[in-house]
């Protein structure tokens, strides 16, 4: 269960051969596999996007402050951008395996307890993920229907509070993903 790829190199044909296991398994992905990396590529690329949108506006802020009056609801522009930014890379980070695993202890019992263990916390993750993405819905709706406006500039704000379930979503695929995976490399 390391977050090591491995990797062989070969000093008489001097070339890279990935471990054969590995190259089977993304060899038989199927279309879940794909929409989810899809899915989570595009959340990430939007989660960018909204990184470079808030650096932009807090730099242009600070200059446009030297010389006039800062640009009215800046703040809450930033945090809206933050939590997009955020909420969005979670599923591609998860992918990737950027997220903290701990797997001094685990690391010490046999395989088949690795993989049973791993899956148990993927569940409950993915259960508690599942169920933050439906409040975040069921909020956003709530927004939307009491007609909620932010107060400094008056925005509707609750399509950025439904589109952050989505960022859930997403999180949730590649935890069912990598689950899977687990699963896959052991047959």
């Amino acid at each position: 269960m390391r977050n090591e790829q491995i990797v062989d190199f070969d000093i008489e044909s001097a070339s890279f051969i990935e471990d054969k296991h590995e190259e089977k398994v993304v060899s038989t992905s199927n279309l879940f596999f794909k929409t989810t990396d899809y899915l989570n590529r595009f959340l990430a690329v939007i989660a960018g996007v909204a990184l470079m949108l808030m650096m932009l506006l807090i730099v242009f802020n600070s200059i446009k402050r030297m010389y006039s009056d800062p640009i009215a609801g800046t703040v809450e522009i930033v945090s809206w951008l933050g939590a997009i930014t955020g909420i969005f890379a979670l599923g591609y980070t998860q992918l990737n395996k950027g997220h903290v695993y701990i797997d001094m202890l685990v690391d010490k019992f046999p395989s088949m307890l690795q993989r049973i263990i791993h899956t148990v916390v993927n569940v409950l993750s993915a259960s508690f993920f599942l169920v933050a993405a439906w409040q975040l819905l069921l909020f956003g709706l709530n927004l939307g229907s009491n007609g909620v406006v932010s107060q400094t500039i008056q925005f509707s704000f609750y399509p950025i509070v439904i589109l952050s379930s989505i960022g859930f979503i997403g999180l949730v695929l590649a935890i069912v993903k990598e689950t899977i995976l687990i699963w896959k490399v052991a047959s």
